[in-house]
């Protein structure tokens, strides 16, 4: 008869989850207390942790990631130079051949306007308009001599500095050169002025 009283008095339950107990008992309350108390522990040391281990694994992810899209931004630009560059090089060789000598004053100087339109914006500063150079030489042993008819002539952008968006443990930047040759065509009346002999 007292092991049954008791057995209502008291009343447990057990479940997958925790303790359920009945909501008169007084060693029920005391369990259901410590219980949740136990479980709040867990909870926050869980959590905590679970939050370290997310910061690393961002770490982890992070850096390799933004590596590679800094390094295809940077190689894909430097790439885009190298052809914007060459094609100004060669819009002004095309234009030299012909011996014109339209905007002036000299014949070289023509020549850098047109690679400098050509170039999108990349050598219209001062510096940069610096590193186009015109050159003449001759078919035969390759000496610089003048822009005759039947002299090569060579454009070319030398030395540009790049700047990429990472340095990827580099010193200094990387440099992009660019060159076209073609032979000086007949024109007629004397040679174009040279600004610039070189």
């Amino acid at each position: 008869m007292l092991t049954e009283v008791m057995k209502n008095w008291v009343s447990l339950r057990v479940v997958s989850c925790g303790t359920v107990v009945n909501k008169y008992s007084s060693i029920g309350l005391f369990a259901v207390t410590e219980r949740r108390m136990f479980r709040g522990m867990r909870k926050s040391n869980k959590k905590s942790s679970c939050r370290g281990a997310e910061m690393i694994e961002v770490a982890f992810i992070i850096i390799p990631m933004f590596s590679m899209i800094f390094l295809l931004v940077d190689v894909s630009m430097a790439i885009f130079l190298r052809a914007t560059f060459q094609h100004a090089v060669r819009e002004g060789v095309r234009y030299g051949i012909t011996g014109a000598n339209d905007t002036g004053p000299c014949q070289d100087d023509s020549i850098k306007t047109i690679v400098k339109a050509r170039s999108l914006g990349f050598l219209n500063s001062a510096t940069n308009t610096a590193k186009i150079h015109v050159r003449f030489s001759s078919p035969v042993d390759g000496s610089l001599t003048d822009n005759a008819p039947g002299n090569i002539i060579q454009v070319s952008v030398e030395a540009y500095q790049f700047s990429p968006l990472a340095p990827f443990g580099r010193s200094g930047k990387p440099y992009i050169w660019a060159r076209a040759y073609d032979v000086m065509e007949p024109y007629p009346g004397t040679h174009p002025c040279r600004t610039v002999i070189e």
